[in-house]
Protein backbone atom coordinates (compact mmCIF):
# COMPACT_ATOMS: atom_id res chain seq x y z
CA UNK A 1 0.00 0.00 0.00
CA UNK A 2 1.05 3.45 -0.99
CA UNK A 3 1.20 5.25 2.58
CA UNK A 4 1.97 8.88 3.40
CA UNK A 5 5.43 9.76 5.01
CA UNK A 6 5.61 10.49 8.46
CA UNK A 7 7.44 13.56 7.25
CA UNK A 8 4.99 14.29 4.58
CA UNK A 9 2.17 13.88 7.16
CA UNK A 10 3.59 15.97 9.65
CA UNK A 11 3.84 18.50 7.46
CA UNK A 12 0.23 18.56 6.46
CA UNK A 13 -0.44 18.61 9.83
CA UNK A 14 1.27 21.56 10.62
CA UNK A 15 -0.39 23.36 7.66
CA UNK A 16 -3.57 22.18 8.78
CA UNK A 17 -2.51 23.80 11.92
CA UNK A 18 -1.25 26.87 10.76
CA UNK A 19 -4.31 27.70 8.98
CA UNK A 20 -6.76 27.10 11.98
CA UNK A 21 -4.34 29.49 13.46
CA UNK A 22 -4.71 31.67 10.38
CA UNK A 23 -8.63 31.37 10.02
CA UNK A 24 -8.88 32.87 13.70
CA UNK A 25 -6.86 35.49 13.26
CA UNK A 26 -8.86 36.88 10.64
CA UNK A 27 -12.53 35.84 12.65
CA UNK A 28 -10.86 38.24 15.50
CA UNK A 29 -8.95 41.10 13.23
CA UNK A 30 -10.79 43.85 13.89
CA UNK A 31 -12.28 45.99 10.83
CA UNK A 32 -9.83 47.30 7.83
CA UNK A 33 -10.03 51.41 8.55
CA UNK A 34 -10.84 53.63 5.62
CA UNK A 35 -10.10 57.38 5.48
CA UNK A 36 -12.95 59.23 2.74
CA UNK A 37 -10.73 62.30 1.84
CA UNK A 38 -12.43 63.09 -1.17
CA UNK A 39 -8.82 63.85 -2.94
CA UNK A 40 -9.17 60.71 -4.88
CA UNK A 41 -13.39 60.88 -5.67
CA UNK A 42 -14.38 59.83 -9.25
CA UNK A 43 -17.32 60.83 -10.26
CA UNK A 44 -19.64 58.10 -11.44
CA UNK A 45 -20.49 59.54 -15.28
CA UNK A 46 -23.90 60.13 -16.62
CA UNK A 47 -25.40 62.59 -19.35
CA UNK A 48 -25.43 65.32 -17.05
CA UNK A 49 -22.56 64.56 -14.62
CA UNK A 50 -18.81 64.54 -16.83
CA UNK A 51 -15.80 62.77 -14.75
CA UNK A 52 -13.95 66.20 -14.12
CA UNK A 53 -17.12 68.27 -12.59
CA UNK A 54 -16.74 69.18 -8.75
CA UNK A 55 -20.39 71.14 -8.59
CA UNK A 56 -22.92 68.03 -8.28
CA UNK A 57 -27.12 68.46 -9.03
CA UNK A 58 -29.51 66.10 -6.95
CA UNK A 59 -28.81 62.69 -7.79
CA UNK A 60 -24.81 62.79 -9.04
CA UNK A 61 -22.74 60.38 -7.61
CA UNK A 62 -19.16 59.85 -7.24
CA UNK A 63 -16.69 57.08 -6.07
CA UNK A 64 -13.89 56.16 -3.54
CA UNK A 65 -12.62 53.49 -2.63
CA UNK A 66 -15.50 50.53 -2.10
CA UNK A 67 -17.78 53.44 -0.97
CA UNK A 68 -20.52 55.30 -3.71
CA UNK A 69 -21.09 59.13 -2.30
CA UNK A 70 -24.82 59.82 -4.27
CA UNK A 71 -25.54 63.78 -3.53
CA UNK A 72 -29.18 64.08 -2.58
CA UNK A 73 -32.22 66.67 -1.88
CA UNK A 74 -33.34 67.53 1.69
CA UNK A 75 -35.79 64.54 2.45
CA UNK A 76 -38.88 67.07 2.59
CA UNK A 77 -38.06 68.93 -0.38
CA UNK A 78 -41.29 68.86 -3.50
CA UNK A 79 -40.28 66.03 -5.57
CA UNK A 80 -39.72 68.70 -8.89
CA UNK A 81 -37.09 70.07 -7.10
CA UNK A 82 -33.62 69.69 -8.62
CA UNK A 83 -30.79 71.71 -8.60
CA UNK A 84 -26.59 72.41 -7.27
CA UNK A 85 -26.70 70.65 -3.37
CA UNK A 86 -22.69 69.99 -3.47
CA UNK A 87 -19.38 70.35 -4.86
CA UNK A 88 -16.01 69.50 -4.05
CA UNK A 89 -14.39 72.56 -2.59
CA UNK A 90 -10.22 72.91 -3.03
CA UNK A 91 -9.14 75.33 0.11
CA UNK A 92 -6.56 76.38 -1.73
CA UNK A 93 -8.67 77.51 -5.03
CA UNK A 94 -9.44 81.40 -3.76
CA UNK A 95 -12.73 81.23 -6.53
CA UNK A 96 -14.19 78.36 -4.80
CA UNK A 97 -16.15 80.60 -2.28
CA UNK A 98 -17.20 83.17 -4.28
CA UNK A 99 -20.79 83.20 -3.58
CA UNK A 100 -20.84 81.11 0.41
CA UNK A 101 -18.73 82.36 3.36
CA UNK A 102 -16.58 78.86 3.16
CA UNK A 103 -14.83 77.17 6.22
CA UNK A 104 -10.99 77.59 7.08
CA UNK A 105 -9.10 75.00 9.07
CA UNK A 106 -9.02 72.47 6.12
CA UNK A 107 -6.09 72.84 3.47
CA UNK A 108 -7.42 70.11 1.09
CA UNK A 109 -10.00 69.22 -0.78
CA UNK A 110 -13.25 68.70 0.60
CA UNK A 111 -17.42 68.24 0.06
CA UNK A 112 -19.59 70.61 0.68
CA UNK A 113 -23.19 69.96 0.96
CA UNK A 114 -25.02 73.42 -0.86
CA UNK A 115 -28.73 74.98 -0.65
CA UNK A 116 -30.30 71.93 1.79
CA UNK A 117 -27.98 69.04 0.00
CA UNK A 118 -27.66 65.89 1.54
CA UNK A 119 -24.99 63.15 0.79
CA UNK A 120 -25.39 59.57 1.13
CA UNK A 121 -22.81 56.73 1.31
CA UNK A 122 -22.97 52.94 0.50
CA UNK A 123 -20.82 50.61 0.12
CA UNK A 124 -20.06 47.52 -2.07
CA UNK A 125 -18.24 44.54 -1.74
CA UNK A 126 -18.53 44.27 2.17
CA UNK A 127 -20.96 43.77 4.89
CA UNK A 128 -21.10 46.91 5.76
CA UNK A 129 -19.03 49.88 7.75
CA UNK A 130 -18.95 52.00 10.80
CA UNK A 131 -18.49 55.60 11.57
CA UNK A 132 -15.35 56.89 13.83
CA UNK A 133 -15.47 60.33 12.71
CA UNK A 134 -15.09 63.24 10.56
CA UNK A 135 -14.03 66.57 10.29
CA UNK A 136 -16.81 69.39 9.99
CA UNK A 137 -17.94 72.90 9.90
CA UNK A 138 -20.72 75.12 8.42
CA UNK A 139 -21.01 76.72 5.16
CA UNK A 140 -22.14 80.01 5.78
CA UNK A 141 -24.66 81.50 3.39
CA UNK A 142 -22.51 84.55 3.22
CA UNK A 143 -20.13 86.05 5.59
CA UNK A 144 -20.42 88.29 8.56
CA UNK A 145 -22.44 86.67 10.81
CA UNK A 146 -22.33 86.60 14.37
CA UNK A 147 -20.12 84.04 16.37
CA UNK A 148 -21.89 81.19 17.66
CA UNK A 149 -23.34 77.56 16.04
CA UNK A 150 -26.23 78.64 13.39
CA UNK A 151 -27.10 74.81 13.50
CA UNK A 152 -26.33 70.79 13.74
CA UNK A 153 -24.59 68.09 11.47
CA UNK A 154 -27.07 65.17 11.16
CA UNK A 155 -25.85 61.82 10.65
CA UNK A 156 -28.64 58.75 10.04
CA UNK A 157 -27.55 54.82 9.66
CA UNK A 158 -29.26 52.42 8.64
CA UNK A 159 -28.03 48.69 9.42
CA UNK A 160 -28.90 45.63 7.35
CA UNK A 161 -32.23 44.94 9.01
CA UNK A 162 -33.81 48.25 8.38
CA UNK A 163 -33.17 49.94 11.67
CA UNK A 164 -32.42 53.68 12.28
CA UNK A 165 -29.33 55.26 14.27
CA UNK A 166 -29.14 58.94 14.32
CA UNK A 167 -26.10 61.15 15.97
CA UNK A 168 -25.06 64.74 15.45
CA UNK A 169 -22.91 67.74 16.45
CA UNK A 170 -23.42 71.66 16.95
CA UNK A 171 -21.43 73.56 14.08
CA UNK A 172 -18.43 75.09 15.38
CA UNK A 173 -17.97 78.93 15.32
CA UNK A 174 -15.78 81.40 14.13
CA UNK A 175 -11.44 82.16 14.46
CA UNK A 176 -10.49 85.39 15.35
CA UNK A 177 -11.12 86.47 11.89
CA UNK A 178 -14.85 86.12 11.81
CA UNK A 179 -14.36 82.67 9.76
CA UNK A 180 -16.44 79.64 10.45
CA UNK A 181 -13.80 76.75 11.03
CA UNK A 182 -13.44 73.14 10.63
CA UNK A 183 -13.07 70.76 14.04
CA UNK A 184 -13.15 66.98 14.48
CA UNK A 185 -16.73 65.63 15.43
CA UNK A 186 -16.26 61.92 16.70
CA UNK A 187 -19.26 60.15 16.77
CA UNK A 188 -21.01 58.34 20.37
CA UNK A 189 -20.35 54.86 21.26
CA UNK A 190 -23.10 53.79 20.36
CA UNK A 191 -23.04 54.61 16.92
CA UNK A 192 -19.87 53.86 16.52
CA UNK A 193 -20.02 50.45 17.50
CA UNK A 194 -23.11 50.08 14.57
CA UNK A 195 -22.90 48.24 11.52
CA UNK A 196 -24.19 50.41 8.79
CA UNK A 197 -25.16 49.72 5.35
CA UNK A 198 -25.37 53.55 4.87
CA UNK A 199 -25.06 56.69 6.10
CA UNK A 200 -27.28 59.75 5.50
CA UNK A 201 -24.98 63.31 6.14
CA UNK A 202 -27.05 66.41 6.73
CA UNK A 203 -27.38 69.54 8.35
CA UNK A 204 -30.63 71.11 10.11
CA UNK A 205 -30.47 74.88 11.36
CA UNK A 206 -31.31 76.23 14.48
CA UNK A 207 -34.50 78.33 14.68
CA UNK A 208 -35.36 81.40 17.46
CA UNK A 209 -36.81 78.58 20.11
CA UNK A 210 -33.57 76.78 19.93
CA UNK A 211 -34.78 73.50 17.85
CA UNK A 212 -33.13 72.34 14.89
CA UNK A 213 -35.34 72.16 11.85
CA UNK A 214 -34.55 70.99 8.65
CA UNK A 215 -37.78 70.77 6.82
CA UNK A 216 -36.84 72.32 3.18
CA UNK A 217 -39.67 74.95 3.42
CA UNK A 218 -38.01 76.46 6.49
CA UNK A 219 -34.25 76.29 6.43
CA UNK A 220 -34.78 77.86 2.43
CA UNK A 221 -30.69 76.83 1.28
CA UNK A 222 -29.06 77.39 4.26
CA UNK A 223 -28.53 74.27 5.70
CA UNK A 224 -24.87 73.62 4.60
CA UNK A 225 -22.02 71.58 5.83
CA UNK A 226 -18.70 71.10 5.16
CA UNK A 227 -16.72 67.39 5.73
CA UNK A 228 -13.71 65.74 5.39
CA UNK A 229 -11.46 62.73 6.36
CA UNK A 230 -14.33 60.30 7.05
CA UNK A 231 -12.93 57.85 9.53
CA UNK A 232 -14.55 54.13 8.59
CA UNK A 233 -14.03 50.84 9.23
CA UNK A 234 -15.10 48.73 6.75
CA UNK A 235 -16.81 44.99 7.99
CA UNK A 236 -16.45 42.29 5.65
CA UNK A 237 -18.34 39.75 3.79
CA UNK A 238 -19.02 36.55 6.08
CA UNK A 239 -19.08 35.06 2.97
CA UNK A 240 -14.91 35.87 2.87
CA UNK A 241 -14.67 33.37 6.12
CA UNK A 242 -16.71 30.93 4.96
CA UNK A 243 -14.70 30.09 1.48
CA UNK A 244 -11.74 29.70 4.36
CA UNK A 245 -12.84 27.52 6.44
CA UNK A 246 -14.03 25.23 3.53
CA UNK A 247 -10.43 25.46 2.22
CA UNK A 248 -9.49 24.67 5.84
CA UNK A 249 -12.03 22.00 5.94
CA UNK A 250 -10.83 20.44 2.36
CA UNK A 251 -7.30 20.52 3.88
CA UNK A 252 -8.45 18.31 6.34
CA UNK A 253 -10.10 15.86 4.81
CA UNK A 254 -6.86 15.62 2.15
CA UNK A 255 -4.56 14.67 5.19
CA UNK A 256 -7.40 11.92 6.53
CA UNK A 257 -7.05 10.28 3.07
CA UNK A 258 -3.19 10.22 2.93
CA UNK A 259 -2.84 9.21 6.57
Amino acid sequence: MNRQSKPAAAFLKNLLCASVLGACGVLAAPAQAALLTFDAAQNVVTPVLNAGDTAYNTGDAFTEGLFTLQVLNNPTAAADEYGAVGAMIDSDNAMACTLTACPVGNGSVYFGGLNDGWLNITIAGAAGFRVAGLDYAFIAPLAGLQDFSYGRLMLTGTTADGSIITTGADFPGQNLDGRFVFDAFMVDSAFRSTTLTSLAIGACLFDGNGDCVFERELVQNQAQFAIDDLNLNVIPEPSSYALMLLGIAGLAAFSRRRA
